[in-house]
C-alpha cells in the first residue's frame, strides 16, 4: 500500500480566498495611490487657495461656528496634548482606515462592496472639490495667530514647503481625515457586536478635534468630507438595494 502523502500548499478553497483578498488589496491600492497622485496634480493656486480660506474664514463666522484660533490658542493653556496631537494626525488616520477596511472583509464580507465603495466614492469627490476649491489650511492663514503644531512640536506630515513635492498642502477641504473616521465608527457600531462598539464614535469625534486644533483644517472641512461619505455611503445603499431587485426580478 502506497503511503498517503500530506498535500502541498493551501487547499483549492484556500487559495481562492487568499486570491481574492490580494485581488482587493491591489485593487484598493492602486486607486486609493492614484488619488493621492491626484491630489498632487491639482494646481494648488495659492492666490485662490488663500481668497478661498478668507471667504471660509467669514462663512464660519456669520454661520457662528467657534473660532478655530481661539479654541487653540485656549487648548494650548495646557501642556502636553500638542505632540499627541499631531501623532494621531499623522499616525492613526490611515492606519484606522486600513484595519477597518480588513476587518469588514475578514469577518463581514458581505458589508465589503457598500464600505470599498463609500470609499472609493469619496475620494473620487474630494478629488474634484480638490481640483475646483484649493483651499489654504489654516495653519497658513495669516492674521489669526494660529500656530503650525506640526512644526513647532512634530512630527509633521509634510516633509516640503507648500507647492514643493508631493503632497498638496491647499487641498483642506475636504478633510477625509474626519469623513472616514466617521464611515469607520458608523461600520463598527453597525457590525460590530457587544456594546464596546458604540465606543467607536470616539474615533470621529477626535479626529475632528485634532484636525483643528492642528490648525490643519476648518471646522467647515470636517463637516464637508463628513457629507461626502454620508453621501457616498447612501448611493453604495441604494445601488446595492437595486442590483438585489434586478436580481430576484429576473
Amino acid at each position: 500500500m502506497r503511503p498517503t502523502t500530506a498535500p502541498r500548499g493551501l487547499p483549492r478553497p484556500d487559495r481562492r480566498l487568499v486570491a481574492a483578498a490580494a485581488a482587493q488589496v491591489v485593487l484598493m491600492a492602486v486607486l486609493l495611490g492614484l488619488y493621492g497622485y491626484g491630489r498632487h496634480l491639482a494646481d494648488g493656486r495659492p492666490g485662490e487657495a488663500f481668497e478661498h480660506a478668507r471667504e471660509l474664514w467669514d462663512l464660519e463666522r456669520s454661520l457662528r461656528l467657534p473660532d478655530e484660533a481661539v479654541f487653540q490658542r485656549e487648548a494650548l493653556r495646557w501642556d502636553g496634548w500638542a505632540r499627541a496631537a499631531n501623532e494621531y494626525y499623522v499616525r492613526v488616520h490611515f492606519p484606522a482606515t486600513v484595519l477597518f477596511m480588513a476587518w469588514i472583509w475578514i469577518w463581514r464580507r458581505h458589508a465589503w462592496p457598500r464600505v470599498r465603495a463609500a470609499v472609493l466614492l469619496s475620494a473620487a469627490v474630494s478629488l474634484v472639490v480638490h481640483f475646483l476649491y484649493p483651499l489654504a489650511p489654516p495653519r497658513m492663514l495669516p492674521g489669526h495667530g494660529f500656530v503650525d503644531l506640526m512644526n513647532t512640536y512634530g512630527p509633521s506630515a509634510y516633509a516640503t514647503e507648500p507647492g514643493e513635492g508631493m503632497t498638496n498642502q491647499f487641498a483642506a477641504m475636504p478633510s477625509l481625515h474626519v469623513g472616514w473616521a466617521l464611515l469607520v465608527a458608523w461600520g463598527v457600531i453597525r457590525y460590530g457586536r457587544g456594546r464596546w462598539r458604540y465606543l467607536a464614535v470616539l474615533h470621529p469625534v477626535a479626529t475632528m478635534l485634532v484636525v483643528v486644533l492642528t490648525a490643519n483644517h476648518y471646522w467647515l472641512d470636517g463637516i464637508a468630507g463628513s457629507a461626502i461619505v454620508i453621501g457616498c455611503l447612501a448611493v453604495a445603499v441604494r445601488l446595492e438595494a437595486s442590483q438585489a431587485r434586478d436580481s430576484v426580478e429576473e
